[in-house]
């Protein structure tokens, strides 16, 4: 029995099934929508693995050489509308531009691993407006999705670190 005055709790089945034997949980709002961010950040991982692993008798790993990568870059913005940073301690770097590893779908975890953002100049950078590379990185980081509350996708180009200073005159 649910009681009075809780309304942000939903009734969801756990196998997909309408009827009201085994199965059935009730989840609050914040399991659901971390449940939708894991379910999201999921999809990326396989988007990724698709990429990656998908290879043609004739034409070799084709969807990485079209694509250009096989990440999906993303950023991750908190419950105050902040993007997430996480800091690399051994190349002593912040960022907020990641790829995801891992999802723990049970428990509602990500593991990304850190993208480096550089600019034109191949200097440091966190603003998204002079972002022109990004580079993958080996440091991985595990998080808690309760306090994130969007992911923000960004182009696979960024990767690529291929642009053109066009001349002033």
């Amino acid at each position: 029995m649910i009681s009075r005055g809780v309304e942000s709790f939903v009734i969801a089945s756990t196998d997909g099934s309408k009827s009201r034997g085994r199965g059935w949980r009730i989840l609050n709002h914040e399991k659901r929508r971390n449940h939708f961010l894991c379910e999201a950040l999921n999809d990326i991982k396989v988007l990724q693995d698709i990429m990656k692993d998908f290879h043609s008798k004739y034409f070799g790993q084709l969807l990485v050489k079209i694509v250009g990568s096989d990440t999906i870059p993303f950023f991750l913005i908190t419950h105050n509308g902040s993007h997430l940073r996480l800091m690399d301690t051994v190349n002593q770097f912040e960022t907020e531009y990641f790829r995801i590893e891992g999802v723990d779908i049970e428990r509602c975890r990500g593991t990304v691993s850190l993208l480096r953002a550089y600019d034109y100049e191949g200097k440091d950078t966190n603003l998204i407006a002079d972002v022109v590379r990004l580079e993958r990185t080996s440091t991985e980081k595990s998080i808690e999705l309760s306090g994130i509350s969007a992911i923000q996708l960004l182009k696979p180009d960024m990767l690529k670190g291929k642009f053109i200073i066009e001349p002033k005159w």
